[in-house]
């Protein structure tokens, strides 16, 4: 800690510290907020999810963890936007903005500090979007994926019969295994008129294929009976592995798991879907810097209008760029938009609102001596 006092005294000045400062505490009690509204969220959900018997109580908190720490790369933008526009819109508030514009500290000092405390969180936001957030979010999709292969197989009681909703097949195990991941002794007769089907197998385990999500019943060593009793083309097969394909995977599924694919790789099979992907983890980045230059022109409000008069703007403008950046990269998965172009209109329609509002001053003033001319002339 004194190193770093000592580091910030030598190259900043009083005010720099002050508005630094000032940011800091801001995004550290914002993003604490932000952190505890998401994890009493998701721990509802996955509680809810191990009520019915979907996940093992036993691993709730791990992925809780790890659920916390991927939401890191998206609330942070959020946050340091939101600690910028609190600190400029309490000094805005208490005139302290105008007290130091009249001691002869510029606007570009104030903007000097905001890109550099924005700067660095971007950055940091970047390192996590791009490398940390995808490892963190593979383990919690396979931890996830065989927490609910193991409820899935703790499910099905040993030694009982267990027929299909619409009867169509019955199941039988013997009993479970030592690691509780697979059944032994298994046993499924598939109802057909024509050809009822019966396999046999010394072991079955649920399996989860990670590009579709499709579930599968894997059995191994074992026979395939096909036929009728008595009759004589019945089919007797010896397997070593058979599966079969239980629940189809979700579309949601498939989502959670490009996430967690790592950068690397995504760019290296370039697929539409891969490009898009790529661009939303570095506009996370990008977002972050541009929000906070926006903060400026947003937590600037009138005389008595408070200092959360810019908050409700601030929130649309929020809103809308998430949105169109979500819309892009469905855009860009689809093939609607060329990967090349992506992200970046969106990016340089935040940059000419930011130099607008930033010179709307200087604007004004042209236009007003624009329509003086006018009338002189």
């Amino acid at each position: 800690m004194p190193v770093i006092r000592q580091f910030f005294r030598s190259y900043f000045s009083i005010i720099d510290r002050y508005l630094l400062r000032e940011f800091a505490v801001n995004l550290l009690a914002v993003t604490s907020v932000l952190w505890l509204i998401f994890v009493a969220t998701r721990f509802a959900r996955y509680l809810a999810q191990a009520a019915v018997g979907n996940l093992p109580s036993d691993v709730i908190f791990t992925l809780l963890g790890y659920s916390s720490l991927g939401a890191l790369s998206i609330l942070l933008p959020m946050a340091t936007f939101l600690a910028v526009m609190l600190g400029l819109g309490r000094m805005n508030a208490d005139n302290e903005l105008t007290i130091i514009s009249v001691c002869g500290i510029s606007n570009q000092r104030l903007i000097r500090n905001i890109v550099l405390f924005s700067g660095t969180i971007a950055v940091f936001v970047a390192i996590l979007s791009l490398w940390i957030v995808p490892d963190v979010l593979s383990g919690r999709y396979e931890l996830e994926q065989r927490a609910k292969m193991s409820a899935d197989t703790s499910g099905l009681l040993a030694g009982s019969f267990k027929e299909s909703r619409n009867g169509d097949w019955t199941f039988y195990s013997e009993g479970l295994s030592d690691d509780k991941q697979s059944m032994v002794n298994v046993f499924i007769e598939i109802n057909r008129d024509d050809k009822p089907l019966i396999f046999r197998a010394a072991e079955g385990r649920f399996d989860i294929d990670s590009a579709t999500g499709n579930k599968y019943l894997v059995l191994s060593d074992g026979f395939r009976y096909e036929g009728k009793a008595g009759e004589m083309d019945f089919i007797i097969a010896e397997y070593g592995t058979h599966s079969f394909l239980i629940e189809k995977g979700e579309k949601k599924q498939a989502r959670e798991r490009q996430k967690s694919l790592p950068t690397q790789f995504l760019w290296q099979r370039g697929e539409p879907r891969d490009l898009a992907e790529i661009q939303w983890r570095f506009s996370s980045a990008i977002m972050t810097l541009l929000l906070c230059l926006l903060a400026i022109s947003l937590a600037k409000t009138g005389p008595r209008k408070g200092r959360y008069a810019g908050f409700f703007p601030a929130i649309l403008v929020y809103i809308i760029y998430s949105n169109l950046l979500g819309v892009t990269r469905a855009w860009v998965a689809k093939g609607i938009i060329a990967p090349w172009l992506g992200a970046i209109w969106v990016h340089l329609l935040i940059v000419i609102l930011l130099m607008v509002m930033l010179n709307r001053q200087k604007i004004r003033y042209h236009w007003l001596q624009y329509q003086q001319s006018k009338e002189t002339a």
